[in-house]
């Protein structure tokens, strides 16, 4: 994606919200970007009936394939409860929430709650590289699209607003023949190794390493770490990618008359996603 940010008065360039025979026409939801933030802003749309589209372009890096989709109201904190709060009913009203029982380092059980990025990343996206953005439209490298446009591409969003304090910091996660008991194991404050079954058939290992300069030792410390909870076998899938870190937290912002950004979730991309889906909704789009 190419940073072309462009500006104008919407006569200028093209006015979305056209009339016909006297009624005005809904604009059409314009998404760049179809990972957690980007498809729980399409499916909330949707299901307030304005239609959504969602452009992504499968760059390699893309952080939410990896996202175990593991919440609790203790991991969101002061700084997020407000964001868990909206977000658990659009979660179980889109995807319905499943409990998910993991044993701790005491040999307790710990409750947690789950929605796996299967059920929620777009399942046909337009595969399409966005290459401008403007307010109200946005361009791929054939076509011009006009209505109302959500920019939440993660790390890429710094390339449609240059200004945007953005840093990756990746990790990988794996996915393990069979299904194994579910365990949790802290490593730091804040910070734990989780194997569970996040997919049918599979055991999801991840250990919450997010590292700007993500090398080899890195991901070898996270495959002896999935060992430890007696993850032996070679893995059959790898997740990796690069969470989206801002300062102070989340970012939602209108940059336009009708153009919004969204990205940081860094590690609770699940929750706040829904919480801003919820928020562009019902906010922005339908006040």
């Amino acid at each position: 994606m190419v940073n072309r940010w462009a500006s104008g008065s919407l006569a200028q360039r093209g006015q979305a919200n056209r009339l016909s025979h006297g009624a005005a026409i809904m604009p059409v939801l314009l998404i760049v970007g179809g990972g957690l933030f980007g498809s729980q802003a399409a499916a909330y749309a949707r299901s307030r009936g304005i239609e959504a589209r969602v452009f992504d372009a499968s760059l390699e890096g893309a952080a939410s394939p990896a996202a175990a989709g593991l919440f609790k109201e203790a991991w969101a904190g002061k700084r997020l409860a407000e964001h868990y709060r909206r977000a658990i009913p659009v979660l179980d009203r889109l995807y319905g929430i499943r409990g998910v029982t993991l044993k701790n380092d005491d040999g307790e059980d710990e409750s947690f709650q789950c929605v796996p990025p299967s059920a929620i990343l777009e399942k046909k996206p337009v595969l399409a590289k966005v290459t401008a953005v403007g307010d109200g439209w946005l361009e791929t490298e054939s076509q011009r699209h006009e209505g109302w446009v959500y920019i939440a591409a993660g790390i890429w969003c710094q390339q449609f607003l240059p200004e945007l304090a953005i840093s990756g910091k990746a990790g990988a996660a794996f996915a393990f023949p069979g299904e194994q008991p579910g365990t949790i194991h802290a490593i730091a404050p804040g910070r734990q190794a989780i194997a569970f079954v996040r997919d049918p058939g599979f055991t999801h290992f991840s250990d919450g390493t997010a590292e700007r300069d993500y090398a080899q030792e890195h991901e070898q410390a996270t495959l002896s770490r999935a060992a430890a909870l007696g993850l032996t076998d070679t893995p059959v899938m790898r997740f990796w990618g690069y969470r989206p870190y801002t300062p102070g937290g989340p970012v939602f912002r209108r940059i336009g008359e009708r153009t919004w950004l969204a990205t940081g979730g860094r590690k609770m991309g699940t929750i706040v996603g829904a919480s801003f889906a919820c928020r562009l909704v019902e906010n922005e789009l339908r006040a």
